[in-house]
């Protein structure tokens, strides 16, 4: 049996077979969902990096939408085509005008692209044929070539065979020519927007069954193209055929121009709708039952076993099952087979581990002790008493009062007789610890995560759990299996060290540890991030910090700090300099931007919250929820985006006062 955690470490499309990827995809059950396939007009679908943009287009290619494990397909299944083609950069590099002359460049790039469409639709010929469709096969053979398209491409034998080797030869000619352009013959260039319609009508023409027959060509990594080249799709985005519809896909916030070769733009609604694959995520806790269902077929396809009547993994690949899953007995069951694998402790249960950790409850004492001394109480009350850990109520209540007792807003001996009254049983509803809204409730998992900030060798158990790893890593499907992955792994290792049998639940500290890994590979990974990899790190490394101070304060006023805004009015006076990082943090997903829902002000409001990707929270130690933030004056943001460090220190003794921070956490500044 291969090791369980193998079949997580295909967390990219390009890991698997560039033909089908039938088995691989689960279709989500997004609550607008497009058949791109079957849409009237050009689609482009966005997200950020790794939230499957290109195993979304990919399962709309023909290798995957005519599989021959796709069974019972209708005649309408072989009249949309879906083609796939992700161009090259480094060769769509050398189609400049500065190397090959502004109009040659541009009807190279059409040919091009014409070259590699029309290979696949070449390959979509056989899927046809391969096909199980309901009122049986639709036998083509080697089906003969229109006389139009013989001419454009010069085949002397008008046959599909003949033009898979003419189109062979004709990759060859136009590299050649590219890359030696004064010494090849310039090559007869064709149109893709041209040629394909053309195709399309010949095989139509080959049985009734493929009347309508249509190729929807899809244009992955689009934001890579140079804008002479985008020009040219949008030309075939905005003048579009019956017979061929382009569609594309781009990183969010990569793109905002969609200028055609004339003065026209593509227009939104008018030439294309948009997918949000991140905004689909977020609706209806959609990554969470796919991420669960993700889990579960890795797991199976591991040759695990696991306790899940309703799952049945050839139900995940096809949109025809979309009603089977989307109801709540399917989706309970499957929740509760994968919260049973990755178990969650619970805020409380993390609370009552403090009591019982050495460590950690000295942290608590020297926390309420700090405060005891802000407030000249030392000598009244002992820091020790003050901890209950008689009941789980009071254990909550004795952590929450570590923080409280270290605020200047509270009197020390009014806070100690709420406490007393608190944790004695009289729990009434006015009861400013334990009503609805109360102390415990906004403060216990703030506090929870400053405890184990200061043990950063210890396995810090708030990030352990399936819903946790979704937290951390929605809406990166990739970072989920990479969590997954390393969990797995980490099991695995654990098993080998003591010779037993791995059984299930698997551990909360080794979900801890796995996540740490993870949540630090990743971080690191940011200087390989474009471009602009080392600024978008120490971008991270900055706001991290920032959000670590925060944590560090033992008063913990306003908990769970892990994002910021900027006034709109201030926002205006960024540099384009410091509007361009943003953008690209936007871009590689380093940031998150969404709209604010919480702002206090009534006379300044702050359009949206930018949100330090939550993957990243385990590397600082901080929450990964999205609680409360800081509102940045644009001086501040200015100083962290752009200057130096020195600069950065004197920022973040402005907004966080190193006198708050417990004892143990100077090092920060």
């Amino acid at each position: 049996m291969i090791a369980a955690s193998e079949p997580f470490l295909k967390i990219r499309a390009d890991d698997f077979a560039p033909e089908s990827v039938y088995n691989e995809f689960i279709v989500p059950p997004f609550k607008n969902w497009i058949n791109v396939l079957r849409h009237p007009r050009s689609v482009r679908i966005m997200g950020g990096r790794g939230c499957g943009k290109t195993m979304f287009v990919r399962y709309f290619g023909h290798q995957s939408w005519l599989s021959p494990e796709r069974v019972g397909l209708s005649d309408e299944d072989a009249r949309d085509i879906g083609l796939y083609f992700r161009p090259d950069t480094e060769f769509c590099g050398l189609l400049s005008a500065e190397w090959l002359g502004k109009q040659e460049a541009k009807l190279a790039f059409s040919h091009y692209v014409a070259l590699n469409l029309l290979a696949d639709a070449c390959s979509a010929v056989e899927s046809i044929s391969r096909a199980n469709f309901t009122d049986g096969q639709i036998a083509i053979g080697d089906p003969p070539i229109g006389r139009a398209l013989a001419s454009l491409l010069d085949l002397t034998d008008p046959t599909l065979s003949a033009l898979k080797n003419v189109l062979d030869l004709r990759q060859v000619e136009l590299e050649n020519w590219v890359r030696n352009p004064k010494r090849e013959p310039q090559p007869k260039f064709v149109s893709f927007a041209s040629v394909l319609p053309r195709f399309a009508s010949d095989l139509e023409r080959l049985s009734p069954r493929l009347e309508g027959l249509a190729f929807k060509a899809f244009i992955d990594e689009f934001e890579n193209l140079p804008a002479p080249h985008r020009e040219i799709v949008c030309d075939a985005i905005k003048h579009r055929r019956p017979q061929l519809i382009v569609h594309i896909a781009h990183k969010k916030e990569a793109v905002n121009d969609f200028k055609t070769s004339s003065d026209e733009r593509v227009v939104e609604i008018h030439d294309l709708n948009t997918v949000d694959l991140e905004g689909a995520f977020s609706e209806g806790n959609v990554f969470d039952l796919v991420a669960a269902e993700l889990l579960l077929l890795r797991l199976h396809q591991g040759g695990r076993n696991f306790d899940c009547p309703v799952f049945e993994p050839q139900k995940l690949h096809d949109v025809r099952d979309l009603a089977y899953r989307a109801t709540s007995n399917y989706r309970d069951q499957v929740l509760t087979c994968v919260r049973t694998i990755l178990p969650m402790p619970s805020a409380g249960e993390i609370a009552a581990g403090v009591m019982t950790d050495e460590p950690l409850r000295k942290r608590l004492v020297d926390m309420i002790d700090k405060g005891l001394k802000f407030h000249n109480s030392s000598a009244r009350y002992k820091a020790a008493a003050l901890i209950k850990d008689d009941t789980p109520a009071n254990m909550q209540a004795s952590i929450v009062l570590g923080a409280l007792i270290n605020r200047k807003s509270h009197n020390v001996d009014e806070l100690i007789a709420e406490f007393n009254k608190a944790t004695s049983g009289q729990h009434l509803r006015a009861d400013p610890f334990f009503k609805a809204g109360g102390w415990v409730e906004n403060n216990l998992v703030g506090c929870l995560f400053h405890l184990y900030a200061g043990l950063p060798r210890r396995s810090n158990i708030n990030y352990a759990g399936f819903d946790r790893f979704c937290a951390l890593a929605d809406p990166n499907l990739r970072f989920f299996q990479a969590l997954c992955h390393a969990t797995l792994r980490l099991a695995d290792q654990g098993v080998q060290t003591s010779g037993e049998s791995r059984q299930q639940p698997i551990a909360i500290e080794v979900q801890a540890d796995a996540a740490k890994v993870v949540s630090e590979a990743v971080f690191a990974d940011v200087f390989q991030l474009g471009s602009n990899g080392a600024h978008l790190l120490e971008l991270a490394g900055r706001l991290g910090k920032l959000f670590q101070a925060f944590n560090r304060r033992a008063s913990q006023s306003e908990p769970e700090i892990n994002h910021f805004s900027v006034k709109a009015s201030d926002r205006e006076k960024l540099t384009p300099e410091a509007e361009a990082l943003l953008r690209q943090a936007k871009i590689w997903s380093v940031l998150y931007e969404e709209q604010d829902t919480k702002n206090k002000s009534n006379y300044d409001i702050a359009a949206t919250d930018l949100i330090l990707n939550p993957i990243y929270a385990p590397h600082f130690r901080i929450s990964y929820r999205k609680r409360r933030k800081v509102t940045l004056q644009a001086g501040h943001l200015e100083v962290i985006l752009r200057h130096s460090p020195a600069q950065f220190e004197m920022v973040l003794k402005e907004l966080v006062d190193p006198g708050e921070l417990a004892p143990d956490n100077n090092e920060l500044f």
